[in-house]
């Protein structure tokens, strides 16, 4: 995974997580498990809980597919997310309050894989162009709004993919998928790939 001129990074990047570790023990010998809960696990546990759920919502979903060997490019694979309201399905105070917290990560995240360079204050108006642009292609990359409830559904219907094939959708627990290739010639070549809408 890692190539030999990497070795002395991977090497600093252990002591770092080591010396974390050991500050960690010390702050909780001396101050009590108590206040390191309070103070670190609790934060830690809030912030990660939203980047995997914003992340898990943004790359699974029934209609994003999977690109395997001579199908996958970068715009493909960039395309390959949904943009979706955060806290949407809580109603539209708290659509604007996820989208106002996170700068908007949730629903600007397709001009993030597009082109990651875009500063957030920027990536509002950028992502209704990139939309408005992708629209004439017939491409609508916004997905349900983004809460548990969506979890829930995305969680069900997304159980795994096929070992086999170049372009691939999730299944649910079934072997049943919601999306299937469709090809431009309706053959099972590699020509012309295109999501069935």
């Amino acid at each position: 995974m890692f190539t030999p001129h990497q070795h002395d990074l991977i090497v600093l990047s252990d002591i770092g997580i080591l010396l974390w570790f050991a500050g960690i023990a010390t702050w909780t010998y001396y101050r009590g498990f108590a206040e390191v809960f309070t103070l670190y696990l609790v934060p830690y546990l809030w912030t990660n809980h939203w980047l995997v759920l914003i992340t898990f919502l943004q790359h699974t979903d029934p209609l994003l597919p999977h690109f395997r060997g001579g199908e996958f490019t970068f715009p493909r694979g960039a395309l390959a997310t949904l943009d979706r309201h955060l806290l949407g399905d809580c109603g539209a105070f708290m659509s604007w309050l996820g989208g106002f917290a996170t700068h908007g990560i949730s629903e600007t995240h397709v001009l993030h894989h597009v082109c990651s360079k875009i500063p957030h204050y920027n990536a509002w108006e950028a992502s209704d162009a990139l939309r408005k642009k992708l629209a004439q292609s017939g491409f609508n990359l916004i997905g349900n709004p983004g809460g548990w409830a969506e979890v829930y559904r995305v969680f069900r219907a997304c159980k795994f993919v096929e070992d086999e094939g170049d372009v691939v959708f999730y299944k649910n627990a079934h072997g049943l998928a919601t999306t299937r290739p469709a090809f431009a010639d309706n053959t099972a070549s590699d020509s012309g790939v295109e999501l069935d809408k």
